[in-house]
């Protein structure tokens, strides 16, 4: 079909978007933010709370070509074992305190992020797609 336009994964779109005009690279990234803080929502409130600091690391963004979600700071560094569970770090045995005593490992996926991800991945494919399709229409208005 003459003037269609493929184009394949994130990274090519925000490419070709750059090209156009950079401020579209801009509104894309604004656009996909709100479903970042959401997917951060949910696992935040998968995040077991005694001091509370875990869950509250727990955020969401947008950088270059990708939407992420994240848990831990420099004050948090437990957070990857809490979601993750770890083996004694000299020995390889496992952990005898903690959400996975005894087995030293948690689930593949662990327990807030990936899970997080699952439960909104309806969401997050219809505001990606959302997205995409107004700064496209920002470039290729439909009559």
């Amino acid at each position: 079909m003459p003037g269609e336009v493929q184009i394949d994964g994130l990274k090519a779109l925000r490419a070709g978007l750059r090209k156009i005009d950079p401020q579209l690279q801009k509104d894309l990234r604004n656009d996909l933010l709100p479903v970042a803080h959401r997917v951060a929502a949910d696992a935040a409130g998968r995040v077991p709370s005694k001091s509370g600091r875990a869950a509250a690391s727990v955020r969401g963004g947008v950088s270059g070509n990708n939407a992420y979600v994240q848990g831990g700071r420099k004050t948090v560094p437990y957070f990857g074992w809490l979601d993750f569970g770890s083996r004694s770090p000299k020995a390889g045995n496992p952990r005898s305190v903690g959400p996975w005593a005894g087995t030293g490992a948690g689930p593949k996926r662990g327990r807030f992020l990936y899970p997080a991800i699952d439960a909104k991945r309806e969401d997050i494919e219809t505001t990606a797609a959302d997205a995409i399709d107004r700064v496209i229409d920002r470039v290729l208005p439909h009559d």
